[in-house]
């Protein structure tokens, strides 16, 4: 697997990852009977959340990635 391909897989996995996280937080005001300004509101607070949290781990995990594997 070339460098590019890595990057771009990397990517999406980021992507997938941030609409994971945000859609869960939307997905919590169904059971709740939310208005529809506070489901945006909690979709919004998701996608807050996911950004940081999605930097974090991918710093996280990168330096598991980076070191050469030992056997």
């Amino acid at each position: 697997m070339s460098e590019a391909e890595r990057d771009e897989g990397n990517r999406k996995l980021k992507v997938v990852f941030v609409v994971l996280v945000t859609a869960s937080a939307g997905l919590i005001t169904l059971q709740v009977d939310a208005t529809p300004a506070q489901t945006a509101a909690a979709l919004g607070a998701g996608f807050l959340v996911s950004l940081p949290l999605t930097w974090y781990l991918s710093r996280t995990l990168a330096e598991f990635g980076s070191r050469p594997r030992q056997r």
